[in-house]
């Protein structure tokens, strides 16, 4: 890099992000969970290995809390973080002295200027690439990292969502606010004087609803939003391009519900469902933020060997030996194997019904599909509600239970 502090280095020393958590361990204690966090999203990140905290982790572009939040939660795994922000560092640097943490080392330094070569098992860089002078080389440099059998987890901005977030970033520019007290006192009064039916009005419905860093309730996250330095987001098509040139290869998303969920019922229109079962994992993302938009960022698993590209997309990828499982974050409101009325999940808080044999099928889950179809087989007999289901039925299930983002699919 050049000796120029570059603007965005200013901006985060300036404003650090996210909001410092000074008692890192009580959060953990009381169930925070950071979407990296492999425990677990393990088998959306490794679904060929079975769990273990014995890694060589790069977290890049940690923030204030990212690094140590992951050496507390996994003290059997190496890391090595690095953020250019000083203030940063400064409160990482705190939190290690605090906890007296020894798996963790940071250095101050930008993604383009890592040079590890097929080091690194996990590579971890959230809400940092978009922010790069050059973010094709950043993603580069964090695929040279990784082993061949390592896999990445990235976050970049995804444009849906985001679109009238940089109408708000042009109008700022126009009236010269800046980055300080007065203009983010501005800036605020300016969103809430804007007409509801703004574009970035839904995004802030979102992020008032997360789970995540409630950027829009502490200043530096208002700064991060509303008046980044650089930032870039991404539709479906412009992400695929960067990964095609990182030397990588797109395994999956984090939650398939934003891209591949079923929008509606075609009913009796069959070949409009024969076409969407037709696209691919980036047009199909596409088609379901163009027709209902819901991302703000994209979040997705990379890996360096081919053989694991769009893992589990097709239907025919699920084998008898594929495993399934409930992800951690759906709560069924039903009684297991009570079957007599149909059954409900959550999932990003709406209530979604089950038929009853999806029903049956979903307490039946988190073993291998061949198990699945035996044990949902014995049920069906026994309540003689209908004929014994295929292996092939009970595949195109369990794949839509997936791309509903309802389970997770391993190997092991």
């Amino acid at each position: 890099m050049n000796n120029d502090i570059d603007k965005i280095e200013t901006q985060y020393n300036e404003h650090p992000y996210p909001l410092p958590i000074d008692d890192m361990q009580e959060r953990i204690a009381g169930g925070y969970i950071q979407g990296s966090c492999p425990e677990f999203f393990w088998q959306r990140i490794f679904p060929e290995k079975q769990y273990k905290d014995d890694l060589n982790v790069l977290i890049a572009g940690c923030g204030t809390n990212q690094a140590i939040y992951h050496a507390l939660k996994f003290p059997n795994s190496r890391h090595y973080a690095i953020d250019l922000s000083e203030k940063s560092l400064k409160h990482v640097h705190k939190m290690i002295k605090k906890y007296d943490i020894k798996n963790l080392v940071i250095e101050k330094k930008g993604l383009e200027d890592l040079k590890n070569n097929n080091e690194f098992d996990y590579v971890i860089s959230t809400g940092v690439i978009h922010h790069t002078k050059n973010p094709q080389e950043s993603l580069n440099a964090l695929v040279n990292a990784t082993k061949t059998d390592g896999a990445l987890f990235i976050m970049v901005y995804a444009i849906y969502l985001r679109v009238g977030i940089y109408y708000f970033q042009d109008a700022f520019r126009y009236l010269g606010l800046k980055n300080d007290a007065k203009g983010i006192e501005v800036g605020k009064r300016l969103i809430q004087l804007s007409p509801k039916t703004h574009y970035a009005n839904i995004y802030l419905n979102e992020i008032q609803n997360t789970s995540g860093t409630k950027d829009l309730s502490f200043n530096a996250g208002f700064v991060d939003t509303f008046f980044n330095e650089r930032d870039i987001s991404y539709d479906a098509f412009q992400l695929k391009n960067l990964i095609s040139k990182s030397g990588a290869f797109f395994q999956n998303w984090q939650d398939n519900a934003h891209h591949y969920r079923e929008l509606f019922n075609f009913g009796s229109l069959g070949e409009l469902d024969t076409k969407l079962k037709t696209l691919d994992p980036w047009e199909l993302t596409d088609f379901t933020q163009k027709m209902n938009p819901s991302l703000g960022k994209f979040s997705f698993i990379l890996r360096k060997q081919k053989k694991y590209i769009n893992k589990f997309f097709k239907t025919k990828d699920l084998i008898d030996t594929t495993h399934v499982y409930k992800l951690n974050e759906n709560h069924p409101l039903n009684k297991e194997r009570d079957y007599n009325s149909k059954g409900l999940i959550i999932n990003h808080g709406q209530k979604i019904e089950l038929n009853i044999l999806e029903k049956i099928i979903w307490d039946q889950l988190n073993n291998n599909i061949m198990s699945i179809l035996l044990k949902t087989n014995e049920i069906i007999a026994d309540l003689n509600i209908q004929k014994q289901i295929s292996l092939n039925e009970l595949k195109e299930i369990i794949h839509k239970f997936w791309k509903n983002g309802y389970v997770s699919l391993a190997d092991v």
